[in-house]
């Protein structure tokens, strides 16, 4: 393929507790500087010094632990280059997502890529391996290295391409789904600041009673109901809440029918229970049209007890409210029980080396040491954003950047489990995946949550909302079935039966083992 003629084609794959790494609110942390961009190479710098003793390694990213002089990966940075001087520079450049994809697509049109890129939104990494825009890292980092992650980091057809390993997994396990408390506020309700509901009973009855206390100031609830897709509130809310009922089919689809879900009495009961929170008028007013970072600071100023919502909150709300009494739990459920959510171990965006690079083992030398490393990890841990993909960082209370950081370890420890990957069975799916957008399917209107929100704020009955959740399944269905015959049509072996796992037990990770068992 040309130059001029590359493209850089969406894929997002859907993981119902898996957030891609440096995705806004719900990435990695950022400082308050504001800073636009850090550093001011491009990719065209090469040495710092006529001799050529000092090798000049650019790197470009949008996550936010690269995002100004005092964010975990640029403090990383200035310490490789003090313990690596004369030897090895590495100029880093952050760039919001918006600035970043075009400067990378301009970039790989011209030739003129960094050494070390971060895939942009809606591609991945098999997208740009096959477009020839990156290198294996084979031969540039040690196995050791490798063996430092998490187990099933590595995945053929994520970020293992025809056996070559192109990337590593930028976080841990991500949960998506927490119960946030403000204990001052319930205390001032008269409720126990200490035992957070764990039923859904419990809930509302906590919900309705801060409410009649705060007097039209204080509400029991609060969420981001103005954003669109996975990030608005509603549909965290309702996802979190079928987490506790049906975990296969709380994201949509379900692996082990290969099927979508949206209809599923785990995601209409859980919708329903918040039309009930709505009519009791526990929920702040103003929650249906937020956008996800004002919830956030409403929930931490005390105008609402509760608040579910993704790791990254957990970070936010200390961030802009240092002082509140901030409790984390479980989810509520009906029954009380645990609920369960999913994750994939290996990722298919990260960082990759540019086949243009001219210093590819001095990029491999920087991964290793730096960006890839304890060096950089343990930084990130501290920053309290997000668990990293090494176990023994994790495990290092030391580095816990305050005490709700041991619960919030404990719940991704207990809730979270490894479910299939269409991807590790044949990579092939991804084509399929590309030819639809993502799982998800973005081109079919209205969306799961334009749904939920048109029937929760009474654009629609609330008597509909089981037989257009039906509808929306069957135009998914339909969907990924004419993407797998287009794509088969093609000469491409891929079938239903590759999204389908049927010896997928939800109460247990999925392994290497289970894959095995299926038939080829």
């Amino acid at each position: 393929m040309s130059k001029r003629g590359f493209q850089l084609t969406g894929v997002i794959l859907l993981g119902a507790s898996v957030a891609l790494a440096g995705c806004s609110d719900s990435g990695n942390k950022a400082d308050d500087t504001g800073n636009k961009a850090t550093g001011t190479t491009n990719a065209g710098t090469k040495n710092a010094g006529a001799d050529g003793g000092e090798t000049v390694v650019t790197l470009w990213g949008a996550s936010d632990f690269l995002k100004g002089d005092a964010s975990p990966g640029q403090q990383m940075v200035k310490e490789f280059n003090e313990q690596n001087k004369g030897h090895i520079r590495v100029e880093a450049r952050y760039m919001p997502w918006s600035e970043y994809n075009t400067a990378v697509q301009a970039a790989a049109t011209s030739g003129e890529l960094p050494d070390i890129f971060q895939t942009p939104q809606d591609t991945d990494i098999r997208t740009i391996v096959s477009n020839g825009w990156a290198l294996p890292y084979d031969g540039l980092v040690s196995e050791d290295w490798k063996k430092q992650f998490t187990a099933a980091s590595f995945a053929e057809g994520v970020n293992v391409i025809d056996g070559k390993t192109y990337s590593w997994p930028l976080t841990g396990p991500q949960l998506g789904s927490i119960l946030y408390y403000n204990k001052g506020v319930l205390k001032a309700a008269g409720l126990d600041p200490e035992k957070p509901p764990t039923t859904w009973d419990e809930l509302r009855a906590a919900a309705k009673t801060v409410t009649e206390k705060g007097k039209g100031d204080v509400f029991g609830l609060v969420f981001g109901g103005g954003e669109k897709g996975d990030s608005s509130g509603i549909t965290k809310f309702v996802g979190s809440l079928a987490g506790g009922i049906d975990p296969q089919a709380a994201s949509g689809f379900d692996y082990k029918t290969g099927r979508y879900e949206y209809s599923s009495s785990a995601i209409v009961d859980s919708f329903n229970y918040l039309t009930q929170l709505k009519a009791d008028g526990s929920i702040l007013p103003s929650s249906y049209t937020l956008k996800s970072t004002e919830a956030s600071a409403l929930f931490g100023q005390g105008t609402a007890a509760f608040l579910i919502d993704g790791r990254a909150r957990m970070w936010i709300v200390k961030r802009d409210s240092p002082d509140i009494q901030l409790g984390l739990a479980s989810v509520p459920t009906k029954d009380g029980s645990k609920p369960t959510y999913f994750y994939v171990s290996s990722d298919p965006s990260g960082y990759l080396i540019s086949s243009s690079s001219k210093h590819a083992k001095e990029a491999g030398e920087f991964i290793e040491k730096g960006l890839a490393s304890p060096l950089f990890y343990e930084k990130y841990l501290h920053s309290g954003v997000a668990l990293t993909p090494i176990a023994t960082i994790n495990e290092n209370k030391s580095l816990y950047p305050y005490p709700e950081f041991d619960t919030f370890l404990q719940l991704h420890q207990s809730e979270l489990k490894l479910r299939p990957d269409n991807a590790i069975r044949n990579p092939q799916t991804a084509k399929v995946i590309v030819e639809m957008g993502s799982l998800t399917q973005p081109k079919i209107k209205p969306a799961y949550s334009d749904i939920l929100q048109s029937v929760l704020i009474g654009a629609q009955s609330e008597k509909d909302i089981a037989k257009l959740l039906q509808a929306y399944d069957e135009k998914l269905n339909k969907g990924l079935d004419d993407a797998i015959a287009k794509v088969s049509g093609a000469g491409t072996n891929v079938s239903r039966d590759d999204f389908t796992f049927p010896n997928w037990d939800a109460s247990k990770d999925y392994t290497q083992d289970d894959y095995k068992q299926l038939k080829p």
